[in-house]
């Protein structure tokens, strides 16, 4: 599965991971860590429609850390902080697309 899709993928990925987890080196190595194993799980696949599937796989993972996930950083006031892009992001989404509060 070494073709140039494959790596311009991982590459993007580790980009993703890089910017979405900025400030959290232990959360960046265990993201790098799972992306490796995820792509070398797959590195000896020949089908192309199995190749295809998994890349589609990957841009859709790439794409839900882009979009859903939000990195915190806690302050000493006990308070949450989040970068100003994230806070639009937060703002501009609609009620349905947020997760439902759990109850009980």
């Amino acid at each position: 599965m070494a073709s140039k899709a494959s790596i311009s993928v991982y590459r993007q990925l580790i980009r993703t991971v890089h910017k979405t987890f900025a400030g959290d080196p232990p959360a960046i190595l265990a993201a790098r860590k799972e992306l490796k194993n995820a792509f070398m799980a797959n590195r000896d696949l020949t089908d192309k429609g199995q190749i295809r599937d998994k890349l589609a796989e990957a841009i859709e993972a790439d794409e839900f850390l882009r979009d859903n996930v939000i990195q915190a950083v806690k302050k000493d006031c006990g308070s949450y902080e989040i970068s100003p892009e994230k806070a639009a992001q937060l703002r501009s989404m609609d009620a349905g697309d947020m997760r439902p509060t759990m109850r009980g």
